[in-house]
């Protein structure tokens, strides 16, 4: 049978990476990972650097960092093929996902490229911890209690909309973590101040490398923020508490 593995590697630090991916890197000959530019570095590839052997073969698969729609559906194309290529050549092929495969993941598009284009390969997922979980762990901000609700989302494009959905957030007892922060923290800053929620949220950018940040919203300047920067907001507790 022909069989291809997809891995989360995790948000940053390699102690974060599972025993299953580890195995997966481990079992492999060839490990394939995403690259944002032709020849650039890869994120997924440094996190898992210590599992990758020299006796490995590296195949950088390039995935534009853009919008255009057809773009990205070439990109997906040429990498399904790149990977069955090596499937078909009797390679044991892992690919690298930062994160989790699941959420917001190259690893969630190849798959289904693959499962759709190449459906006689089997193709193997295997979890990862995402950076708003390792973030809350840090800073011991529970996610979700009891009976509450949790929303994850990318930032919305809008003041309106982003107001709309944290005051519809209190009535449901909703946890609320946003990610994608980047150069919207300009503006979501001052709504957050609006609405009373600055002091209740923590904001995370690069969670798991070296120059980790995690600190209370209320404590961050104003300025554009990383693009791998997130929120937590909590508007309220449980009432049956320690």
């Amino acid at each position: 049978m022909k069989v291809l593995t997809i891995t989360g590697v995790g948000p940053g630090d390699p102690s974060l990476i599972t025993l299953a991916a580890v195995d997966a890197i481990r079992e492999s000959t060839v490990v394939s990972y995403p690259v944002s530019a032709k020849g650039g570095d890869s994120l997924a590839e440094k996190i898992a650097s210590r599992w990758i052997t020299k006796d490995k073969k590296k195949l950088p698969l390039h995935f534009p960092m853009v919008d255009d729609q057809n773009t990205l559906r070439s990109a997906w194309r040429v990498a399904g093929n790149e990977l069955m290529k090596m499937v078909e050549k009797g390679e044991r092929v892992v690919f690298l996902a930062q994160g989790d495969i699941s959420l917001f993941s190259t690893g969630s598009f190849l798959s289904q490229e693959l499962e759709r284009y190449h459906p006689e390969c089997f193709v193997r997922l295997i979890p990862g911890v995402t950076s708003f979980s390792a973030a809350a762990a840090k800073s011991k901000f529970p996610l979700a209690l009891q009976e509450e609700q949790l929303l994850v989302l990318p930032v919305p494009d809008s003041y309106d909309e982003l107001k709309v959905m944290l005051s519809d957030a209190v009535s449901k007892k909703r946890v609320v973590v946003l990610l994608k922060l980047g150069k919207k923290w300009e503006w979501v800053k001052p709504l957050l101040e609006e609405l009373d929620l600055i002091k209740k949220s923590i904001f995370a950018e690069r969670i798991g490398f070296s120059d980790q940040k995690i600190l209370r919203a209320s404590d961050l300047s104003s300025g554009t923020r990383p693009y791998f920067s997130l929120l937590l907001v909590r508007q309220s507790w449980p009432l049956t508490m320690p």
